[in-house]
């Protein structure tokens, strides 16, 4: 501990000495002065006793301040003990040290005290671990399209290039601008959606029209792989921005057709039950394991059988929000080799 902490630490002692002899000061005088008020009226106004004298009672001035200063101070020496901790605590998590952890143990009074701070040095250190994380990524992400663009253009500016490798590098280079594009996009999406606390713009409009509209649009994809595609929609209305939630339906379907092997079967299934709208979207797909379930609405977040397939991380962070804002929740059940099951729920409002 360097001068300057010991320092400070021993200015806050001393004044919680102070503060404590003070108070106790303050109690002493006042019960002395209650308990005179009281024993005159006792005594002289009721007892008719005029040779009362109240000198026994002034008498018990001084050694009641030297015993509850005695007191005050050897209190004052124990709670500072509990105080000291926080200080010192509170002093790591401002210099940048989110993972001090108080005894909780040996809090004494200060118990619930320590378990809060404890708690918000837990969160402080998830937070800044998430943010070093984002950067890391966005970096990474961000640097590998952009590598790539420079390394085939400057392949295209060597003198002896076929016509074949051209046309191939041309494409490389349009392939990888799209998903930088996709990427910056998505960024921008996600960064104003977590910034925004509520919706705006909701219209009430037929959410099982919706569906069917967004099943319709990715009909080619799916068809082409021989997909059997089947839809069980309830006729539900649904109040909220038909843009965000088509975001979400659009990502969850693609992701679907994405993962699911030829021949493969995909359903889209939508329920209303205690105020409460249910859309599940279930494939036959190549599904994933536990771990990959529990950290896929992470950004940037990739499960293994995700590097097979190029992707940008981002779309089901964004759904996840847009669902949040919504007051809504989305959960995934999934199993290796058998597929998965998406299910969004939303207050029908």
């Amino acid at each position: 501990m360097n001068h300057k902490s010991s320092k400070k630490k021993k200015k806050v002692k001393n004044k919680l000495t102070i503060w404590l002899t003070f108070e106790s000061f303050i109690i002493v005088n006042v019960s002395v002065i209650i308990y005179e008020l009281v024993d005159f009226v006792a005594n002289y106004i009721v007892g008719q006793n005029h040779h009362y004298s109240a000198i026994a009672g002034i008498g018990m001035f001084l050694p009641m301040s030297i015993l509850m200063g005695f007191i005050s101070y050897r209190f004052s020496k124990l709670i500072y003990r509990y105080v000291s901790k926080l200080i010192d605590g509170i002093n790591q998590v401002a210099n940048g040290n989110f993972d001090v952890q108080l005894n909780e143990k040996k809090a004494g009074p200060f118990r619930e005290v320590y378990r809060n701070f404890n708690k918000m040095g837990r969160e402080l250190e998830s937070v800044q671990l998430l943010r070093e994380d984002f950067i890391n990524n966005f970096s990474h992400e961000f640097k590998t399209p952009i590598a790539s663009i420079n390394g085939f253009a400057n392949l295209l500016l060597e003198k002896d290039i076929s016509k074949e490798d051209e046309q191939k590098y041309l494409k490389i280079i349009s392939e990888e601008s799209a998903r930088l594009a996709d990427l910056a996009q998505s960024t921008l999406l996600l960064s104003k959606l977590e910034s925004s606390e509520v919706i705006v713009d909701k219209t009430p409009y037929s959410l099982d029209e919706q569906l069917k509209q967004c099943a319709i649009l990715l009909s080619t994809d799916w068809s082409r792989k021989k997909i059997d595609f089947s839809a069980n929609l309830s006729s539900v209305t649904y109040n909220g921005n038909r843009e965000l939630m088509q975001h979400v339906w659009i990502n969850l379907l693609n992701n679907a057709i994405k993962f699911t092997p030829e021949n493969g079967e995909l359903s889209m299934d939508m329920t209303e039950i205690d105020g409460m709208i249910q859309v599940s979207i279930t494939d036959t797909g190549m599904g994933m394991s536990e771990e990959t379930a529990s950290n896929i609405f992470e950004k940037y977040y990739q499960g293994e059988n995700s590097k097979t397939i190029k992707g940008l991380g981002l779309g089901l962070s964004i759904v996840k929000r847009i669902v949040e804002l919504c007051d809504g929740t989305i959960s995934v059940k999934s199993k290796e080799n058998e597929g998965s099951t998406f299910t969004v729920s939303l207050p029908s409002e």
